[in-house]
């Protein structure tokens, strides 16, 4: 299990991370999300051992990161930024990864590239953004880790390249119960794969929660309203955000029940259908409820 306890790190006097605690068990996805500078990279460098925490802890299977280096065996790391030698070749590099890390499947290396297609003769200084992700993610996962640490996996992908990462990613943890925390602006993709979710907000946890309860935080619901909804309607206290196409209105709402349900019915409902709100409207609407204080 990754257990990060009571964390917190800070750079020339300002506090990035204040008191974080967060769990992932093996076999589980948990996803990392929130504004820039919510402190989601310092957390991650501090889960894989770069950073050394100001206070509290990040363990690995029981284990201080910082403090035992051979902890790190345990982890595949993949960063936004993975650089390597730049006059290696890719099967060079595969290679010294073979030397390095005993447990290297050279196997699963060439089935997923099957899949992402890297011309293993290519030197790495000539692979774009995207193809070096590629890279860094076969890599670290045919080290077959017990956990995956991603901090913006998917930049750099196309579209193709995102759907195929994510595929990759759900068939390692259900072959091998790897636990994975995953960081991304991606928030459609995260939707897809996670179990959970933490929310950081100026380096806290603002929401921390499975996907299925976060979603029930706040509904979203298609209304029909005869002569458009007017400024009762506009002015109810929880209605968060109201936008509309034509007749059909979508909104979202907190505590929505039959006296909600009564309420849009007297301002002239005539459908009223909810709809499961999407992680990124909901990320959305927080921030916007957020910044109007």
């Amino acid at each position: 299990m990754i257990e990060i306890k009571d964390l917190w790190k800070g750079y020339n006097k300002s506090e990035v991370l204040k008191g974080i605690n967060l769990n992932v068990s093996p076999g589980e996805i948990h996803g990392l999300i929130g504004e820039n500078s919510a402190g989601k990279t310092t957390l991650i460098k501090c889960a894989v051992g770069i950073y050394k925490p100001d206070k509290g802890e990040v363990l690995i299977n029981g284990s201080a990161v910082y403090d035992n280096p051979s902890v790190k065996e345990y982890i595949g790391y993949v960063a936004d930024y993975s650089e390597y030698i730049p006059f290696y070749s890719i099967s060079k590099m595969v290679d010294m990864y073979s030397v390095f890390y005993p447990k290297f499947n050279r196997e699963k290396f060439n089935d997923y590239n099957e899949i992402f297609k890297l011309d293993v003769n290519t030197r790495i200084r000539a692979l774009s953004k995207g193809q070096k992700m590629r890279l860094a993610f076969m890599l670290e996962v045919a080290k077959e880790p017990d956990y995956l640490i991603l901090d913006e996996p998917t930049s750099g992908l196309d579209p193709v390249a995102k759907a195929s990462f994510f595929e990759m990613l759900i068939n390692e943890v259900e072959q091998r119960e790897i636990g994975v925390l995953i960081s991304s602006h991606n928030l459609e993709g995260l939707e897809r794969i996670c179990d959970s979710v933490t929310m950081l907000h100026q380096g806290v946890v603002d929401r921390q929660m499975s996907m299925e309860d976060m979603k029930c935080e706040l509904t979203q619901l298609n209304v029909v309203f005869e002569g458009g909804a007017g400024q009762n309607v506009r002015s109810m206290p929880e209605i968060l955000k109201i936008s509309n196409v034509g007749s059909i209105y979508t909104l979202v709402v907190k505590d929505f029940n039959e006296d909600l349900v009564e309420k849009l019915k007297k301002n002239g409902a005539s459908l009223i259908e909810p709809v499961d709100i999407s992680l990124e409207d909901l990320f959305i609407v927080l921030e916007e409820e957020r910044s109007r204080g």
